[in-house]
């Protein structure tokens, strides 16, 4: 019997190189919390897909309604299989990031655009659908509604609410997802296995490059025992070894992260993990509690190695001294520490830059990423840089130095790869020769003058 909800997630992985792969968690959280209101669901995640097998997979399955997600870097395929969707199905529906921003841009080929959290407007446009009650979309918030849906105008429904107790939510309904394609992935590649969770929702800080348009400025949690009983079904009924909570701010509250070590270490459950946080809310206390716990890594949004930039840039509101401190109190407390970096943001110059590059290849770290900045839509950085854009579908770098920059910047990327290639050359030879390293000092100082000349 053909499904209620296909739910499409556009990405095509193309092997170039070991990314980090997970299954599409927003929408589990939807197909979970619709098949709880008794509609029949379906996942196609083209990750190990190829284009052509998802369009014959989507006309077959011949569903009554098929939601595509799409972010930055999806765009194009995400119209592409909306396309092929198109005569097989009663409406065709946008979700995620992009078409959260910029409804306008999904219409023509969307019937319905999904904005903000997609849970519920799913399920009550479903039931508009399926005459469970009154059929007129305009009463689901959250929705834009195309020319076709709405009598030749394009209309909004209104904001949908943001959820404020998530632990209503069923678990992400992890069963229509193809477990031995992951885990195969990341034992040939990690030699481990891992896949994602989510504890929270949102974040109430705004840095200038960091956009949200999905779960917004609120910051809500779940419960210590509801994270911790769907730990326990991840490591023990699909079988993964190691957790990434993509939480967008993991660790907000003091109070509520030693709770949930406390209740991880309570049940039990035997699984490593790791997240991001934020330095300024990273103390031994919390390091200690998490390393107890099984938090093997924690990875810092460092950005950048000069309190101007990270302050008035980035709007940050960090200080350098505190990503020192908090990269080397997570080493003292035994965990890994990663890293990530944004070389060139408007407004730098040759010093700030260098600043950055010998923070990063300075600190103890075990991984860090260094990154051209990326104007998302919708952010400070994007508004910044608008009247300079050059291209606009970002793709995923196949290594650490191939970005490619979408803007007109006053730096040639020339420049920017050679200070990332710089960086992680003086990181790799401080490890390896370690007081000896002193001897390439010299060295050191000729890359900083040849950085400093290029344009």
């Amino acid at each position: 019997m053909a499904a209620d909800l296909l739910l499409v997630f556009p990405y095509f992985f193309d092997g170039r190189s070991k990314h980090w792969q997970f299954p599409p968690l927003g929408l589990a959280y939807i197909a979970s919390y619709v098949r709880s209101r008794g509609y029949r669901v379906k996942v196609l995640d083209c990750t190990f897909l190829d284009k052509q097998e998802a369009v014959s997979l989507i006309g077959r399955e011949r569903a009554r309604v098929v939601g595509v997600y799409s972010m930055l870097s999806m765009v194009s395929s995400a119209k592409e299989l909306a396309a092929a969707a198109r005569d097989s199905c009663e409406a065709v529906i946008a979700g995620g990031p992009m078409p959260s921003s910029y409804p306008a841009m999904f219409l023509k080929d969307f019937d319905v655009v999904v904005q903000g959290e997609g849970e519920i407007s799913v399920a009550e446009l479903l039931d508009k659908m399926d005459g469970r009650s009154e059929p007129h979309l305009d009463g689901v918030k959250g929705l834009w509604l195309s020319t076709r849906m709405n009598g030749g105008r394009v209309s909004f429904t209104g904001g949908r609410p943001l959820v404020k107790d998530l632990d209503e939510f069923p678990f992400p309904a992890r069963d229509l997802f193809d477990h031995s394609a992951y885990q195969s992935y990341y034992r040939r590649n990690f030699g481990y296995t891992m896949t994602s969770m989510v504890a929270s929702r949102g974040c109430p800080f705004s840095c200038d490059f960091c956009w949200r348009p999905d779960y917004g400025r609120v910051y809500r949690v779940r419960s210590p025992e509801n994270i911790v009983q769907e730990m326990e079904e991840v490591r023990n009924k699909w079988g993964y070894e190691r957790i990434w909570f993509a939480d967008e701010l993991f660790i907000a509250s003091k109070k509520h992260i030693i709770k949930l070590c406390e209740e991880i270490v309570k049940q039990r459950v035997d699984v490593l993990w790791e997240c991001l946080s934020r330095v300024d809310l990273f103390d031994a206390e919390v390091a200690n509690a998490m390393k107890k716990a099984g938090c093997y890594k924690v990875i810092f949004g460092l950005e950048s190695g000069d309190d101007h930039v990270l302050s008035n840039l980035m709007n940050k509101k960090i200080k350098t001294s505190q990503s020192i401190s908090a990269v080397k109190t997570a080493k003292k407390a035994g965990m890994q520490v990663g890293a990530f970096f944004i070389l060139g943001y408007p407004g730098e110059n040759n010093q700030t830059m260098l600043k950055t590059i010998r923070l990063a290849s300075t600190l103890p770290l075990d991984y860090f990423s260094m990154t051209v900045p990326y104007p998302l839509p919708g952010t400070g950085l994007y508004e910044k840089v608008q009247d300079r854009m050059e291209a606009f579908e970002w793709e995923k770098p196949m290594h650490g130095w191939d970005h490619k920059l979408l803007f007109k910047h006053d730096f040639s990327l020339e420049k920017l790869r050679y200070g990332m290639w710089k960086a992680k050359t003086q990181s790799k030879l401080r490890k390896k020769l370690g007081p000896f390293y002193v001897l390439l000092k010299p060295y050191e100082i000729y890359t900083d003058l040849k950085f400093k000349r290029m344009n």
